[in-house]
């Protein structure tokens, strides 16, 4: 089964008006890989060994995926090397 969703009876906000479920989460799909954008098609702790695979025809929406991934981690990075270099040392 792919992700599904159902909908939170305790919801407070819209970001939890839904739970993402899956067969390797049939309660919850953590945080770490529904928001944070963790590689599913790594191993994660209590997935049960069930990973994530591409739908067919979703070559598009996966680029789309990692190419937010990248940017994301990218602009991390960025603010990680701001923080280091300290007051009058930037470029």
């Amino acid at each position: 089964m792919r992700l599904q969703k159902r909908s939170n009876p305790e919801s407070e906000t819209s970001l939890d008006r839904w739970i993402p479920y899956c067969d390797a989460f049939p309660e919850r799909v953590p945080n770490e890989i529904y928001r944070a954008g963790f590689d599913h098609r790594n191993p994660f702790e209590g997935d049960h060994g069930i990973r994530f695979e591409l739908r067919p025809g979703g070559e598009r929406a996966l680029a789309s995926y990692e190419t937010w991934i990248a940017r994301k981690e990218s602009r991390r990075q960025d603010a990680e090397d701001s923080r280091s270099a300290g007051p009058g040392q930037g470029g």
